[in-house]
């Protein structure tokens, strides 16, 4: 039971570093944001990417000094649909990538882990975005700001996140 537990959080914390890995890399490397101005930040809730704004980090839960700290590296926003989907699009990868290797090394937890995990995750980033954005009236994460600055973009990530979670829940779980 133990070792199961242990698999599963070891798990969970691949998928999550892969969510945020996903932000950082497409902030630094198609965007452009220097090192200096770009930084995970897991201790506080939700862990998040913070960007500076001057002497200070802000987070995407206050999204517009966030997307003016961002703004400051993408002017024309021509990236930013990227940069706001890739955390989901490089949780799916991974999970799809734990998956694989779960079943092809005979160690079952470990896809049924990382699929479960990360469909809790994509939920509760669906929901909690929802709600915040329905309460706050501005986006307040990856999904809103999809859609509050691309329909399209917002539409096709969704898909890209969900229809491999719920092939891949079906088969495993």
């Amino acid at each position: 039971m133990f070792t199961r537990l242990a698999i599963f959080f070891g798990v969970s914390a691949v998928v999550l570093a892969a969510h945020k890995f996903g932000h950082y890399a497409v902030g630094r490397w198609v965007v452009g944001i220097p090192a200096a101005e770009i930084r995970p930040i897991v201790a506080n809730l939700p862990p998040h990417i913070g960007l500076r704004d001057g002497d200070q980090w802000v987070s995407p839960a206050t999204f517009e000094a966030y997307l003016a700290a961002y703004h400051d590296h993408d002017p024309e926003l021509g990236r930013l649909p990227a940069y706001l989907a890739a955390g989901e699009l490089t949780q799916t990868l991974a999970v799809v990538g734990l998956a694989g290797l779960g079943v092809a090394s005979g160690a079952v937890i470990v896809a049924q882990s990382a699929i479960l995990f990360s469909a809790m995750l994509v939920a509760y980033h669906l929901f909690a975005d929802l709600g915040s954005n329905l309460h706050l009236g501005t986006p307040t994460g990856d999904f809103s700001g999809l859609w509050y600055y691309s329909p399209a973009a917002a539409a096709l990530a969704f898909l890209l996140v969900v229809v491999p979670h719920a092939i891949l829940y079906a088969v495993f779980i």
